[in-house]
């Protein structure tokens, strides 16, 4: 049989845990960590592929790349291609004229919580925006949204449930030495 010493340790720890394990910080989002091209890049030709590296390997549902010029039409050319924690989206070959682009991306972290940004990159001098994107890229866009929607409310992440059960287990622990403590000295 464990010591009243022994008990009482295991109580302190099992009731530190469960103070401090919901102060803990919850995991990270993954992040963009390297973008080609750069934002605010200025190139002299289009390039043929956009490539976005995360911090992690995201899930393969819900990506999003849309890449529109000034005028807001899509230059996109096929599907993405996922390759762990890299995303490349063929680009149509738009030449040496003068463009900006504007690139909105949107993916499912591997937490399963959608991360999102925008940025802009200029080919020669750029061009002037004149349109929104059209409703077939906000279409799209809302697309991405419903899916990475459906795989946020998914299933709970499997190091939070290891996390929770060691907590309930030294729990238990703890009240199981405190009632047995209780019950020697009564």
């Amino acid at each position: 049989m464990p010591t009243p010493t022994i008990r009482r340790t295991a109580a302190l720890l099992a009731a530190g845990a469960l103070t401090v394990l919901p102060l803990l910080p919850a995991s990270a989002h993954d992040e963009l960590t390297a973008v080609s091209p750069e934002p605010d890049s200025v190139l002299t030709t289009a390039p043929e592929e956009l490539e976005l590296t995360f911090s992690g390997e995201v899930m393969d549902i819900g990506h999003q790349v849309l890449v529109t010029d000034s005028e807001g039409r899509s230059v996109t050319a096929g599907p993405l291609e996922p390759e762990g924690n890299r995303i490349v989206q063929p680009l149509s070959g738009a030449g040496t004229e003068d463009e900006t682009y504007r690139v909105v991306w949107r993916v499912v972290s591997s937490d399963g919580h959608p991360i999102e940004g925008t940025f802009s990159y200029d080919v020669g001098s750029g061009g002037e925006p004149t349109a929104q994107p059209s409703a077939a890229v906000e279409d799209s866009a809302q697309r991405a949204q419903d899916a990475a929607d459906r795989a946020s409310s998914g299933d709970v992440p499997l190091w939070l449930v290891a996390v929770a059960g060691g907590a309930v287990a030294l729990a238990v622990l703890g009240l199981v030495s405190l009632v047995s403590s209780r019950r020697r000295k009564g």
